[in-house]
């Protein structure tokens, strides 16, 4: 295995399962160039480990904040719902106030006379129900009508080819009758009979 294939940061830091570190540990035995490495590395970690550990200064945070404060806009974006729906509600009750206040007043409702209000009404009705009755009834009548005309049809044509082929029945018994009195006649007159 080449040496580029090695993660030598996670063997130092152990952080690579069992069976990965033994054939690194095999590598190291033969390859002095990535002995030095992982020495290297481990001596970093080592450098670091031994830094102390502060406090970050509070005067870093006072100057970081004005960097990474949101714009207005975004603050202004990023307010919870109930604040949107309070405002929301205000804009409504002024925009609800404003309209009573700039409304005009409402027109003057003139005084009617009941009875003639009454008699006109009941004039107008009979001018025009019974036309409008009548146009509703055929209105409605109309495809009834029709259907019952088409089937009326229908119905006399089936009448009249089964009476004419009736009367083809009739006639032809009638023929055969006749065909048949005329051979008696024949018999009779051949043989001496009335």
């Amino acid at each position: 295995m080449p040496c580029a294939d090695f993660d030598w940061k996670g063997f130092v830091l152990q952080e690579i399962p069992p069976a990965e570190r033994r054939r690194m540990e095999e590598h190291l035995r033969t390859c002095a160039a990535c002995r030095q490495e992982v020495e290297a590395l481990g001596l970093t970690i080592v450098a670091v480990r031994q830094l102390p550990q502060q406090p970050i200064p509070r005067r870093l945070a006072f100057v970081s904040d004005p960097v990474f404060e949101l714009p207005w806009w975004k603050r202004l974006w990023r307010m919870p719902a109930p604040v949107w729906g309070f405002a929301a509600a205000c804009l409504v009750a002024a925009a609800i106030f404003a309209h009573g206040l700039l409304a005009p007043p409402p027109p003057a409702v003139a005084q009617v006379d009941p009875a003639a209000l009454e008699k006109a009404v009941q004039a107008e009705l009979e001018k025009q129900l019974p036309a409008r009755v009548e146009a509703a009834v055929r209105t409605q009548l109309a495809p009834a009508v029709t259907q019952l005309e088409t089937r009326l049809a229908a119905f006399e044509q089936r009448v009249e080819t089964e009476r004419r082929a009736d009367l083809r029945d009739v006639t032809a018994a009638f023929e055969l009758l006749q065909k048949r009195v005329n051979n008696v006649y024949l018999a009779s007159a051949q043989y001496g009979g009335d």
